[in-house]
């Protein structure tokens, strides 16, 4: 199922962080436009908890967060936004990501940064 990307305040993004603390985050650059977070481990999988985009300033784009497992790509969730600082995914249902699979990130916009929060299964 698809689940919007969606819009929120710096404030508002600041307390969903910190309601996600069971987890494990990693922050990365969007300089690329494109961010690939892979299960590297075998024996070992993982779900995302929340995707969170944070950018420079106020703008206008897409985002889009896809899962990519035995070479299928799945769009989770995909947005046009305007006018905003930043954004947030939490998927609607578990996805596990198991050895090989990949959470690919997607921003038109790459002057910010994305936070991946991850529960491990």
């Amino acid at each position: 199922m698809r689940r919007g990307i969606l819009a929120l305040s710096a404030a508002v993004l600041l307390l969903a962080a910190a309601g996600l603390a069971g987890g494990f985050s990693h922050t990365y650059s969007l300089a690329a436009g494109t961010v690939v977070v892979s299960n590297s481990q075998a024996n070992s999988s993982w779900a995302p908890v929340a995707v969170m985009f944070g950018y420079a300033e106020a703008c206008t784009g897409t985002a889009e967060v896809r899962r990519v497992s035995q070479g299928m790509t799945l769009v989770l969730a995909s947005c046009s936004f305007t006018n905003v600082s930043s954004l947030v995914w939490v998927p609607d249902c578990s996805y596990s990501f198991g050895y090989g699979d990949e959470l690919v990130i997607v921003s038109s916009v790459t002057s910010g940064f994305v936070q991946v929060t991850r529960r491990g299964d």
